[in-house]
């Protein structure tokens, strides 16, 4: 599984220095301090297993080298209970003036040691937030402490007070961005009713839903089950509840796919395709909403030889980590094609508290990926994608991390499965 890590962040650099840093040569302005101020908010808000957006502030000179900050979070006893040390995103040798910028910071909850799941969750209550400058040969950077900044130490200031609260506001993810105005609705499944057969035929000719990937792999540690009478699959109220558990020792669970292994069923080239759904909470859930394309059906006209098949994980979660959204574009080589993995890790909180919307969109130039109409990522549209789609959403355990302390039974939740095509008309 391709991981990185990439924190949402954004800087502002103002053009304006103060008084004592406006007129002097460079040589002048490095021996000028940087001043360290309170952070934003200066008492944050963090709900375990989730997070919170802070805001560093320095009014900066530029310095004889590029440092690290180091933000340390500590207990009543001043011992570190966690870290947000990073690079800021302009090196501290080119800084100048007024510089900002916002981070979100995880509130871990779980921890694999040894194959096992250990709970790391802090209590709640207050920890205040340390900060500076630091280069490994010289330590820590003297600064200048700002207004209602508290000098710990040489080279340590406090600058705000982290609240712990299982009650705390979820941070939202920003400004909505995504827009369907010139877009018509091709597919709309919300889950009125239950439309399910184990293998097909799907489409409009039968069942809207198969209850397994149609070239017929399981995957993780939960086996996909033909579905039966409130299991894995119930609706109620318009929202299909997708369920995991364990029976004799053996986890199954459900997987939905709009394809059937002859190609019959819902696929679309191009347009915007949006799951809404809300997550289990606990370790070891692997919940996914996901596109693939049509080439690796064998039994399909074409498919043999050479071929690249695509698929795109929207969206994929790992209990373990509640606040990390994953994307991933596997491209699958067939007949001795190479294949391809690239993928995108975002820090995004309420997964598991909420329903969120999980869209991308997709056309000739461009692959945006968005969470609640909010762009998280853009890149080119490989030849690859350029072909029909069809919409996979399911509930996995796994990949590879345990599943000791997974609630059993786990449940998914989703609200519809919907897909837009660009232009007036009606579904392909």
């Amino acid at each position: 599984m391709f991981r990185c890590r990439i924190i949402i962040a954004i800087i502002v650099f103002s053009s304006v220095l103060p008084a004592d840093m406006s007129n002097g040569a460079d040589s002048d302005s490095r021996n000028t301090p940087t001043i360290i101020l309170q952070s934003s908010p200066e008492n944050p808000t963090g709900r375990p297993g989730c997070g919170f957006k802070i805001t560093y502030r320095w009014r900066a000179a530029p310095l004889d080298k590029d440092y690290t900050v180091f933000v340390h979070f500590v207990d009543e006893d001043g011992k570190i209970v966690f870290q947000d040390d990073h690079q800021p995103l302009m090196p501290t040798s080119q800084w100048s003036g007024d510089v900002e910028y916002t981070r979100d910071v995880p509130l871990e909850q779980w921890r694999v040691e040894n194959k096992r799941t250990v709970s790391v969750e802090l209590p709640e209550g207050r920890y205040p937030i340390y900060a500076g400058l630091y280069d490994e040969k010289e330590g820590r950077k003297v600064l200048q402490a700002g207004p209602d900044v508290r000098q710990v130490e040489e080279g340590l200031y406090q600058i705000g007070v982290l609240t712990i609260d299982k009650q705390a506001l979820i941070p939202g993810p920003g400004e909505k961005t995504l827009d369907l105005t010139d877009y018509h609705v091709t597919f709309n499944e919300e889950f009125d009713d239950l439309s399910v057969s184990a293998w097909g035929p799907a489409g409009s000719e039968g069942m809207r839903w198969i209850a397994h990937t149609p070239w017929r792999g399981d995957f993780g540690d939960a086996r996909f089950t033909d579905p039966k009478p409130g299991f894995p699959f119930t609706v109620k109220d318009g929202l299909l509840r997708i369920e995991v558990r364990k029976e004799n020792g053996r986890w199954r669970s459900g997987l939905l796919s709009a394809v059937d292994p002859n190609g019959n069923g819902f696929k679309q080239q191009y347009g915007y395709f949006e799951c809404r759904a809300k997550f289990p909470k606990g370790p070891g859930t692997w919940p996914a909403f996901w596109l693939m394309g049509l080439k690796s059906l064998k039994g399909l006209p074409g498919n043999t030889g050479p071929r690249i098949n695509p698929e795109i994980d929207v969206v994929e979660h790992y209990g373990h980590w509640p606040w990390r959204y994953h994307y991933v574009l596997h491209q699958w080589g067939r007949g001795g094609v190479e294949s391809k993995h690239e993928g995108k890790r975002f820090v995004v909180f309420g997964m598991e508290e909420d329903f969120h919307t999980y869209g991308v969109m997709i056309d000739e130039q461009n692959i945006v990926l968005y969470f609640d109409g909010v762009e998280l990522h853009r890149e080119t549209t490989p030849e690859s994608v350029k072909t029909p789609l069809f919409p996979l959403v399911n509930l996995a355990l796994g990949p590879g991390w345990p599943t000791d302390k997974t609630p059993n039974p786990s449940y998914m939740y989703v609200d519809y499965v919907k897909v837009w095509k660009k232009g007036k008309g009606r579904a392909d």
